[in-house]
C-alpha cells in the first residue's frame, strides 16, 4: 500500500438517496458485517459510529463474527447489541467461531449468516469508525448497477487529513501495487475491505471472500474478481471511515509472511500465464533481494524471523500454498 497522503477538502453534492423525502421502504437493505478477535474495546466504537448513521435502522442487519477470542469481546458485543435491540434494527447478529479463521476466512464465514433481504454488504473492520454520511456516500456511487464495489477514503483516526487507504491499482506489466487518492469518485482496480460498500449479487456471482488468503489481499482478489467478471470498481472519496491503525502498518513476522505470501498467489491467479512468468522473474531476481535487503536497512541489522518470514512466503507463494500456514501456530 502507498504511503499516507493528504486527504481532500471537498463538499459532496447531494446524491439521490439523500434530502427530502427519503423514506426506509424507498432505502436499500444493507448488512454490516465485521469480523474481531480479541479488540472489544475498539469494536465498540465502531458499532457505536453505526448507531450514528444517517441512515434507517430497519433496512441494516450487523452482523459481528468472533474470529475466536479469548478475552470479553463477546460478551461485550451482546451487552451492546441488548440495548441496540429496542432500537428498530432489521438484525442484529453476533456469531462466535471456535478458533481463528483469519480476515478472510472470518468475512467468508460470516457471510454465511448474512439475511437473504440484503441488497449490499458493508464490509468492516472492528477498529473503524464510520462518518454519519459515508453509507449514503457509498449508496450513491452504486447507483449505476454494473458497480460491483465502491471503497471510501480511509483516513488514520488520529490524523484524519491523512489518507491510509484510497484507490488501489495493480500493474498487470509488473505485477507492482500502488495507490492513488483522488479528489473525486474514481474508477480502479481494488479497495479495501477495512471500508467498502458490495453490491450482495456481484459478489455472490464471483463466489465472496476466498478464505485460502487467510489474512491480507483477500479484499484486492475479490475486485480482481468482481472486475474480470465485467463488474466496475469505484473509490468514493466523500464516503469516510477512521481507521486505527499504525502508519504503515503492523509489523510481525506473521503479517510479513502472510503479505509476501498473498501478493504471490493473487498474482498467480489473476495474471495470464506469460504475463505470470515473467512477473515472477521479477520478483525473483529483483523484489526477493530488494525486500530482504530492506529489512536488513530497517532493522539495522539481521531479523532472523522477519527474514524467515520473507523467504517463507516467497517460497509458499511461488508452490501455490495456500490458507493458514503451518509456520505460525495459534
Amino acid at each position: 500500500m502507498a504511503g499516507a497522503a493528504r486527504a481532500p477538502r471537498r463538499r459532496r453534492a447531494r446524491g439521490p438517496l439523500e434530502g427530502r423525502g427519503v423514506t426506509a421502504s424507498r432505502s436499500p437493505s444493507v448488512a454490516v458485517l465485521i469480523v474481531t478477535w480479541n479488540n472489544g474495546a475498539e469494536l465498540l466504537l465502531c458499532l457505536e459510529s453505526l448507531r450514528r448513521l444517517d441512515y434507517p435502522r430497519e433496512r441494516m442487519e450487523v452482523v459481528v463474527l468472533d474470529n475466536g477470542s479469548t478475552d470479553d469481546t463477546a460478551a461485550r458485543v451482546g451487552a451492546l447489541f441488548g440495548r441496540m435491540r429496542a432500537e428498530g434494527w432489521a438484525r442484529l447478529a453476533g456469531e462466535r467461531s471456535p478458533r481463528n479463521l483469519g480476515a478472510f476466512g472470518g468475512r467468508a464465514e460470516a457471510l454465511r449468516s448474512v439475511g437473504p433481504a440484503a441488497e449490499f454488504v458493508l464490509s468492516l473492520d472492528d477498529d473503524v469508525e464510520v462518518e454519519p454520511d459515508a453509507l449514503r456516500a457509498l449508496l450513491d456511487a452504486m447507483a449505476d448497477p454494473a458497480v460491483g464495489v465502491v471503497g471510501a477514503r480511509i483516513v488514520y483516526a488520529d490524523a484524519p487529513d491523512e489518507v491510509a487507504s484510497a484507490a488501489g491499482y495493480l500493474s498487470r506489466l509488473t505485477g507492482t501495487f500502488r495507490e492513488r487518492a483522488p479528489e473525486v469518485r474514481t474508477a480502479c482496480d481494488f479497495v479495501s475491505s477495512c471500508g467498502c460498500l458490495i453490491r450482495r449479487s456481484a459478489m455472490d456471482s464471483v463466489g465472496g471472500f476466498e478464505r485460502d488468503y487467510f489474512t491480507s489481499h483477500g479484499d484486492v482478489d475479490l475486485c480482481l474478481k468482481l472486475g474480470e467478471a465485467g463488474f466496475r470498481v469505484l473509490y468514493e472519496p466523500a464516503a469516510v471511515i477512521r481507521h486505527r491503525v499504525a502508519r504503515g502498518g503492523t509489523r510481525t513476522p506473521e503479517r510479513v509472511y502472510y503479505g509476501y505470501r498473498n501478493k504471490l498467489l493473487l498474482l498467480r491467479r489473476h495474471l495470464p500465464p506469460r504475463g505470470r512468468l515473467r512477473v515472477m522473474l521479477i520478483y525473483a531476481f529483483l523484489w526477493l533481494p530488494k525486500t530482504l535487503g530492506g529489512s536488513v536497512l530497517r532493522h539495522h541489522g539481521l531479523r532472523r524471523a522477519e527474514l524467515r518470514a520473507i523467504l517463507l512466503g516467497a517460497l509458499d507463494g511461488a508452490l501455490g500454498r495456500r490458507g493458514e500456514a503451518r509456520w505460525f501456530g495459534r
